[in-house]
């Protein structure tokens, strides 16, 4: 049976419109602080860290796949589903990142927030390998397959943060989930650099 693709660019439009709405709705779990001063706005420290380390955590998601759809060439039924599962585990940041900003010492919450980071970091290696099965045959393969081979790396991180969260300091998670974008995106910056000079070695 002939498989069924999609149009990457509807797919890619929908996923845009779904993580703006995510990011926009972070913002507003911030309570305002209890008086106008410079002194309440600094005791509320933690609320703005968790809001900061959620959108820039989406905002690494967001790269991942804007980078990804500009090089692959078709979408199949199963990628689509994949990455409506995707959009599914994504949208429970904000909520999960209100629970952080009010018990962000609670080992369970940030057990919680760690588990939706981890559950949607393995949903994006998914899709990954779903795009990669839908590309196979064309020149999108061998940037999937350096994406998938550092999203493992950034999971491991992640898990690490999470473990070591769970059994010693809570905010670990957190700091592990910032650690693995600051990663992601530090691997993105080496990769185009090095796509650059190939590029203008062809060129040559």
């Amino acid at each position: 049976m002939r498989k069924l693709f999609f149009s990457k660019e509807r797919l890619g439009a929908f996923m845009d419109a779904i993580l703006a709405i995510i990011m926009t709705i972070l913002v507003l779990e911030l309570d305002k602080p209890k008086e106008p001063t410079l002194a309440a706005f600094i005791s509320n420290w933690h609320a703005y860290a968790a809001y900061a380390i959620s959108f820039f955590w989406l905002g690494s998601l967001w790269t991942a796949l804007h980078i990804a759809w500009d090089r692959i060439e078709q979408v199949s039924q199963k990628t689509v589903w994949i990455s409506i599962t995707l959009m599914f585990w994504a949208s429970f940041v904000p909520y999960v990142t209100s629970l952080l900003i009010d018990w962000s010492d609670k080992r369970a919450i940030q057990g919680v927030y760690g588990a939706v980071i981890i559950c949607t970091t393995l949903n994006l290696l998914w899709l990954y390998a779903s795009m990669d099965q839908d590309n196979r045959d064309t020149g999108a393969s061998s940037y999937i397959s350096y994406a998938r081979r550092n999203l493992r790396i950034d999971l491991v991180i992640k898990i690490a943060g999470f473990v070591l969260g769970m059994i010693f300091y809570p905010p670990i998670v957190e700091i592990g989930v910032l650690a693995a974008a600051l990663y992601m995106v530090g691997g993105r910056v080496i990769f185009r650099k090095k796509e650059k000079k190939s590029t203008q070695f062809m060129k040559n």
